[in-house]
């Protein structure tokens, strides 16, 4: 197996070269492709000078899935087979990773795989011992994308931007009937987003909420409309979940956020720009 890798960066953090080492030196080439407009010298350089390691900018912010494609396009071109597909704020553990490339190559009809993906809920005891399951969903971070396949399901859907990007792939391949495989014993540690404490409405105590910015929000509200509106019909039970969990992630925004007024007037620009067929980045 040519296994090729690549991270998306948006102003990372001094931490970053740290997530990158975790993966570094299990994949043959890494591609960091940074969509920060103007990024910090003192960790483009660092991250200039690792082996192994290509790193691409070109001062745009071209969101997630427009630089998905552009990598897939890029390994192929280099004669890679699969790509690993990280974000900024993941990393492995120790020979996590090993194991991980093991599972997949004893994993038979593999090529009928479109995405292998991870755990990131719970770690497990012993990540040698290989669990599989099939899903409908996997988060980009940590999956293992079929370049072979990549074509022909047609690549990332660009108007989406940012969010429900893994989401439409996985679906749009399983409607092709390939597979998203997920492997229980592999560990990525992964953040969602930031977190903080607040006290709950309902039972007074500090609880743990996942924030985000208004603009996030945005993607999320119009990127699921546009998502259901293409699967309700195929997936039916997974739109349903997703649906729960956006209501969800809305509520926590509008109770717990400083700026939930300004979240409530992008949650209706999203549902306004969906409407009027406004897709891609946010003007």
């Amino acid at each position: 197996m040519k296994i090729a890798g690549t991270v998306i960066l948006y102003h990372p953090a001094e931490n970053v070269i740290e997530n990158i080492s975790s993966y570094l030196n299990s994949v043959d080439i890494l591609y960091i492709v940074d969509n920060t407009e103007n990024p910090s010298k003192r960790i483009a350089d660092t991250i200039k000078a690792l082996s192994s390691a290509i790193y691409l900018h070109d001062g745009e912010n071209k969101g997630i899935a427009a630089r998905l494609n552009q990598i897939s396009n890029l390994a192929i071109s280099d004669g890679f087979e699969w790509l690993l597909t990280m974000d900024q704020d993941s990393s492995f553990e120790n020979e996590t990773l090993n194991s991980y490339f093991t599972c997949i190559r004893s994993f038979e009809q593999k090529e009928k795989v479109s995405m292998f993906g991870i755990n990131f809920e719970k770690k497990v005891s012993d990540p040698n011992v290989c669990h599989s399951i099939k899903v409908n969903h996997l988060i980009t971070s940590g999956s293992l994308l079929n370049l072979s396949l990549f074509r022909l399901i047609g690549g990332f859907e660009e108007k989406l931007f940012i969010d429900e990007v893994d989401f439409e792939y996985c679906l749009r391949s399983i409607k092709n009937g390939f597979q998203i495989i997920q492997f229980r014993n592999i560990f990525l540690s992964h953040h969602l987003g930031k977190t903080s404490l607040h006290r709950s409405f309902k039972s007074t105590k500090l609880t743990s909420r996942v924030l985000h910015s208004p603009v996030r929000i945005y993607y999320m509200s119009r990127n699921f409309l546009f998502i259901q509106s293409k699967y309700r019909v195929a997936f039916p039970e997974e739109l349903s979940l997703r649906k729960k969990i956006l209501i969800n992630r809305i509520k926590n925004n509008v109770l717990y956020n400083k700026n939930r007024f300004k979240v409530l007037n992008f949650i209706l620009k999203g549902i306004i720009d969906y409407r009027k067929k406004r897709m891609g980045r946010l003007k």
